[in-house]
C-alpha cells in the first residue's frame, strides 16, 4: 500500500514546533538565572510537583474512574460530563501542586518575590512542554523520516490485521494532515507555558497573602482552558485554529491579571 511520503513542509513543521518546545522553557530559564532572579528550589519542585500531582496522582484518578480503555466508558463518550470531568481533574491536582509546594515545601512568606511564582511555573510548565510537544514532535519528525525512507515497508511485512490497520492509520495522519497543524503543537506549548506561570502566581498569591480566593480563581481558569481543550478532541469545535486562538487571548488575559496582583506590592517595596 503506497501511502506517500510525508511533505518537507510538514516536517519544517515539526521543527518548529520542536524547537518552540523545548528551547523556549530553556531559554527563560537560563535568562531568569543569568539575571539571578531563578529560584532553583521553586524550580525543581515544579517539575517534580506536577510529576507527582499531573503524571501520577491524577493518572491514577483517570484510571480509577475511567478504566483501562477510557473511550468505551459512559463518561468519556458523554462530551460535556467529560469536559467537566477532565477540566476539574486537571485543575483541581495541578493547582493543588502549586499549593503544597508554595505552602509546605518552599513556605513562601509574606512578601514573597514574584520570581519564586514565575520559577515555579517554568519548573511545572516547562517539563510539561518537553513531555508533551517536545516528545510528540521528536516522535512525529522520526516516524516522517522513516516513512519517507521506505523504513516501514519492512515494519509492514511483520504486521497483519489490526496492527497493520493502525499503523498505516497513523501513517496517513502524518502524510495527509495539513503543515500548519503540526505547527499548532509547538504553538500550543508556548501558551501553555505562558498560563503555567500565571497560574503559578495566582497561587502565590493565595498562599503569601492568604486570599484564597486566588487559588479558586486558578482552579476555574485552568479547568476552562481544559474543557475549552475536550471540546476540540471531541470535534465540538472542530477548528484548531480558533482554539489555539481562544487559548491565546485566554492567556493574554490570565497573564496581565496574574503579573498586576503583584505589581502593588513591588512599588511598595521600591519605595
Amino acid at each position: 500500500m503506497d501511502i506517500g511520503n510525508v511533505s518537507t513542509l510538514s516536517i519544517v513543521s515539526m521543527v518548529i514546533s520542536g524547537i518552540l518546545s523545548v528551547l523556549v522553557p530553556i531559554v527563560a530559564v537560563i535568562i531568569l538565572g543569568v539575571r539571578k532572579r531563578m529560584n532553583w528550589k521553586a524550580l525543581l519542585l515544579g517539575i517534580l510537583l506536577f510529576i507527582a500531582f499531573a503524571g501520577i496522582l491524577e493518572g491514577l484518578l483517570h484510571r480509577l474512574v475511567l478504566g483501562a480503555d477510557p473511550t468505551s466508558t459512559a463518561l468519556y463518550r458523554n462530551t460535556w460530563l467529560y469536559m467537566l470531568y477532565a477540566g476539574f481533574a486537571a485543575g483541581i491536582f495541578e493547582e493543588t501542586a502549586r499549593l503544597v509546594g508554595f505552602k509546605f515545601m518552599i513556605r513562601v512568606t509574606e512578601n514573597e518575590s514574584i520570581d519564586t511564582g514565575i520559577s515555579y511555573g517554568l519548573g511545572h510548565g516547562g517539563i510539561e512542554s518537553l513531555f508533551i510537544g517536545g516528545l510528540v514532535s521528536i516522535n512525529n519528525l522520526l516516524a516522517s523520516f522513516m516513512q519517507n525512507s521506505g523504513l516501514f515497508d519492512t515494519v509492514r511485512e511483520s504486521l497483519s490485521g489490526a496492527d497493520l490497520e493502525s499503523l498505516n492509520e497513523s501513517l496517513r495522519a502524518l502524510v495527509d494532515s495539513p503543515p500548519y497543524m503540526f505547527l499548532m503543537t509547538g504553538i500550543e506549548r508556548v501558551i501553555a507555558l505562558v498560563l503555567q506561570i500565571a497560574l503559578s502566581l495566582f497561587v502565590l498569591k493565595a498562599v503569601s497573602s492568604k486570599k484564597w480566593q486566588y487559588f479558586i480563581y486558578a482552579i476555574l481558569i485552568h479547568a476552562g482552558v481544559d474543557m475549552i481543550a475536550v471540546l476540540y478532541v471531541k470535534k465540538v469545535i472542530p477548528n484548531v485554529v480558533l482554539v489555539e486562538g481562544i487559548l491565546a487571548v485566554i492567556a493574554a488575559v490570565v497573564v496581565v491579571a496574574a503579573f498586576r496582583t503583584f505589581r502593588g506590592r513591588a512599588e511598595v517595596q521600591t519605595e
